[in-house]
């Protein structure tokens, strides 16, 4: 190929190779950061990598000559497509499964240690530096695994709690730690509410890796800018929950919650900034840093560029087949059929409970129904009803946002599970389970179901599975299936504990859920 057709073709195929690379990379991303509220500061790991790479574009690594023989090339190029190849599975699997942390974490893990790898080849130490140091801010845009949320994150959030109770008290307010809330005289207040996270800790952490690496920082200085980052996000939740601690009651508690979230990030954001800033002596890099990158004849920069591609299009590849396989997806002929709970909306003393910003982003629910009111005998009874209809929210949301889990990190003990009970509409056998739980003195009955309107059984959460191989097993046949999305209904109605109780309830469901041919019964 003559000099001037080599120019014209390798930043083509750079182009080419980066676009679907790029692709491949953020779509399964992009699909984590849409079903979890934790992950919404993920958006900006790519923004920002892009624009460290802008900002030090003119400081890129010159190409080294290519030391690999034709032979070598051949085989680096085959190697590479095997395994983009071999990632299909994988991808398969995070369309069902996109918040599982290890599938994701191995998937991305594996196109940007290919990317490295091939910066490497291209320019060495420097080219893989170069490329792979913004490409380390997606580390804090990857869902935490189970075991760091239940060993780390959790009990950091009950401790604040405690914390935070202690300093009200101090301040004269009344105040007492139920598991990650805190019951004050004027109402509950809740560490990024029971069952949330420290939301800003991720976004925190990811700001700190992007300051370590565009303020160029040596590592220990980047580790140490992390960690600070992980107490400034503590910090400022800690301040968001005294915050709220310390108002007179609960409408001023309510009125003041988005304000609180807001100062919290703030708070958290500015002091990792200001820390990175001060460190760095409050000098920003400039352009005096940049220096342009010298040309190396023979460089065969063409023929990189081509096995840079093959890898790309063999994930795009992937990608393509992976959205044919899903395009005949299971649809949502079960909405026409099936069963539904209506609430008591016509009683006089129903009060309709409306799905807080911060539940919504926790739960992502397509259709939500709360309320409370009293019985007959002048008692209350609460009850939600939600349904998932499309996406992956519903194959974990149920199971990290129900009685059994909610309840207790809010304060209340469990007393007991009782035995279940079960009822028959639209010709399904509906399981519901019955809990006791105690909190602050009062004693609460609660019954509860996870419904899969497709198989219509009871939808099964992935710790259901003993072992991780039949849990594999069982993710890959909802690929062999098709099931995309998945759809699921739950359904929660608690009452005051007493000798009644459980006739009471059994009751209420009787007259709460129904066919969805059924129409709705007239209000008494």
């Amino acid at each position: 190929m003559s000099a001037p057709a080599a120019k014209t073709t390798a930043p083509l195929l750079a182009w080419s190779a980066v676009g679907l690379g790029s692709l491949a990379l953020l779509l399964p991303l992009t699909a984590a950061w849409q079903g979890s509220a934790n992950l919404g500061h993920g958006w900006l790991a790519p923004l920002l990598a892009a624009y460290l790479w802008w900002e030090r574009w003119s400081e890129r690594p010159a190409l080294r000559p290519d030391a690999v023989p034709p032979r070598g090339v051949v085989a680096l190029a085959a190697g590479v497509v095997l395994l983009g190849l071999a990632l299909w599975p994988l991808r398969l699997l995070l369309t069902p499964y996109p918040l599982w942390p290890v599938a994701l974490a191995t998937y991305v893990g594996a196109i940007i240690g290919t990317a490295v790898g091939l910066a490497y080849w291209f320019a060495g130490r420097a080219g893989a530096r170069w490329i792979g140091a913004p490409l380390a801010l997606f580390l804090a845009a990857l869902p935490l695994p189970t075991a760091v949320e239940l060993n780390f994150i959790l009990p950091l959030r009950e401790a604040m709690a405690s914390l935070a109770a202690e300093m009200a008290n101090l301040l004269g307010r009344p105040a007492i730690a139920s598991g990650t809330t805190i019951r004050l005289g004027s109402g509950w207040v809740g560490v990024d509410e029971a069952c949330g996270g420290i939301r800003s800790l991720q976004g925190c952490v990811l700001l700190a890796l992007f300051f370590g690496e565009w303020l160029r920082f040596t590592l220990l200085r980047r580790l140490l800018l992390v960690g600070a980052a992980v107490l400034a996000a503590v910090a400022g939740n800690f301040a968001r929950v005294l915050f709220l601690a310390v108002r007179d009651s609960a409408e001023a508690i309510e009125q003041a919650h988005d304000f609180a979230g807001w100062l919290s990030l703030a708070l958290s954001v500015v002091a990792t900034a200001w820390l990175a800033l001060h460190w760095a002596g409050y000098r920003l890099p400039g352009v005096a840093v940049r220096r342009p990158a010298a040309p190396v004849p023979n460089a065969n920069a063409g023929t990189r560029w081509r096995v840079a591609l093959a890898f790309a299009l063999a994930l795009a590849a992937g990608e393509l087949a992976t959205r044919m396989w899903f395009a005949t997806s299971p649809v949502d002929e079960w909405a026409e059929t099936g069963w539904i709970a209506r609430l008591p909306a016509g009683l006089q003393s129903f009060k309709p409970e409306p799905l807080t910003e911060s539940a919504r982003e926790m739960l992502s629910p397509d259709f939500f129904a709360a309320g409370n009111w009293r019985s007959h005998r002048d008692e209350p009874v609460a009850a939600f009803y939600i349904e998932w209809r499309r996406g992956q929210a519903a194959r974990f949301v149920p199971f990290m946002h129900n009685p059994t889990i909610c309840l207790p990190v809010s304060g209340c003990e469990l007393q007991e599970e009782l035995p279940g009970m079960e009822l028959e509409r639209a010709g399904e056998r509906i399981p519901f389970r019955l809990l006791r739980f105690r909190r602050a003195g009062q004693e609460l009955l609660v019954a509860f179901t996870v419904w899969d309107p497709l198989t219509r059984a009871p939808l099964q959460p992935a710790s259901s599975r003993k072992t991780f191989s039949a849990w594999v097993r069982s993710a890959w046949d909802d690929v062999l299936l098709r099931r995309e999305h998945q759809p699921a209904q739950m359904f929660t109605l608690a009452l005051q504990w007493d000798a009644q109780a459980p006739t009471q309830l059994e009751q209420w469901l009787d007259r709460l859920v129904l066919s969805r041919a059924q129409p709705a019964p007239a209000v008494q």
